[in-house]
């Protein structure tokens, strides 16, 4: 057990890794979308990505995403890497697992097929962008 948490600790306080789950979760997410959708115009008609809807459009989702995981990665890791050593690393950790949560999530809703399902996906993802704003104010007025 001690070994366990020593390596969740480790991944934890590695800014280099941590967006790597970001990464995976958006190929995660697009391979349920393409999986359980049951056509190209299902996904046409009900995707909330406008950028994965201009990908499928221009046939080139398969750029599109190598461009999206890359990106993913870079931000994750410039804005970890400036956080490292602030008090709000612990919250750019978190905004970032619960991007990687809500990327899964997302895909899964081709599957659950529900509205109600749909629209908590998109509250996770809400949230995120609120709890980020509210930070980066938080930290203008403290640094004034």
């Amino acid at each position: 057990m001690h070994q366990i948490l020593q390596s969740l600790r480790s991944i934890y306080h590695n800014y280099r890794v941590i967006p790597f789950f970001l990464c995976v979760s958006v190929v995660i997410d697009y391979s349920l979308t393409f999986y359980f959708a049951d056509s190209m115009e299902m996904i046409l008609a009900h995707e909330f990505s406008p950028t994965l809807l201009f990908a499928i459009r221009n046939d080139i989702v398969l750029p599109y995403l190598a461009a999206t995981v890359v990106f993913y990665y870079l931000m994750g890791y410039t804005i970890l890497k400036f956080l490292f050593e602030e008090d709000i690393y612990p919250i750019g950790v978190f905004i970032i697992l619960l991007m990687s949560v809500t990327h899964v999530l997302g895909g899964l809703s081709w599957f659950v097929l529900s509205e109600a399902y749909s629209n908590m996906v998109f509250m996770l993802s809400m949230t995120s962008i609120i709890i980020a704003i509210s930070v980066f104010g938080y930290e203008v007025l403290k640094r004034e």
